[in-house]
């Protein structure tokens, strides 16, 4: 018996359709074997596949960039290191300022009260080296505070890099953005003035200097006073 649906058959689909299709809805009435939707089928898979594959792109494309990112910043500890020796080096320069200017100002206050040589001159001696010894430690304690500020920016940069491609969004190179991302934060934390956070470590040899300014002045105020105060009475 001849098959009404084979292709070519008198009578078939495919010759009863406008233009010899012998496509509808998605099945080809021309081929036997398409009966049941087998083109739905494969484009339906097709699709998928597309869709599959464009995942795995994508995700690829995250494992790359969270890489990268990660990358960048394996190298970052020599950096760290160098950032808080040229820290210590310029806290302990600005120490270094502050105690001979302290040292002057008491050799000065001491002279003036007539104390130089005493006990006291002992005690001043005394307080400038305690003065000093804290402001070593907390020079460091700065440092060690500049560097961590340093990591703990860099981490937040990591951490929005990252954030950014495990969305899928498009970063760019994420290595030189990465880079130059890190280059900022530290050119940033370079120009920020850690100085500052020192304070004034000689603070009690201050005092002391100031005190024997305002006393000297005192001095010098009671003597014009008494100068003039003599005059006036000769003059009468």
């Amino acid at each position: 018996m001849c098959n009404p649906l084979a292709p070519g058959a008198s009578g078939g689909a495919k010759d009863a359709l406008p233009g010899g299709d012998a496509t509808i809805g998605g099945v080809n009435f021309g081929d036997p074997m398409d009966l049941f939707g087998g083109q739905k089928r494969r484009d339906a898979k097709r699709m998928a596949d597309e869709a599959k594959a464009a995942e795995a792109e994508r995700m690829a494309r995250i494992t790359r960039n969270v890489n990268a990112v990660n990358s960048a910043f394996a190298g970052r500890a020599p950096q760290y290191a160098e950032y808080g020796k040229a820290l210590r080096t310029q806290l302990t320069g600005d120490l270094a300022k502050q105690r001979e200017t302290a040292t002057r100002n008491t050799k000065f206050g001491l002279a003036r009260a007539g104390l130089t040589g005493g006990s006291a001159a002992k005690d001043a001696a005394a307080t400038l080296d305690r003065e000093n010894q804290e402001g070593v430690i907390n020079a460091e304690r700065v440092a060690r505070k500049g560097v961590a500020d340093l990591q703990g920016q860099d981490e937040d940069t990591r951490m929005r890099l990252i954030s950014l491609a495990q969305s899928g969004n498009d970063i760019g190179n994420a290595a030189q953005n990465t880079a130059s991302m890190l280059r900022a934060n530290l050119a940033g934390a370079s120009a920020t003035n850690r100085v500052q956070d020192l304070g004034e470590v000689f603070g009690q040899s201050a005092a002391a200097y100031r005190a024997s300014t305002d006393a000297a002045a005192r001095r010098r105020g009671l003597k014009d006073a008494q100068l003039y105060a003599g005059s006036f009475s000769r003059g009468t």
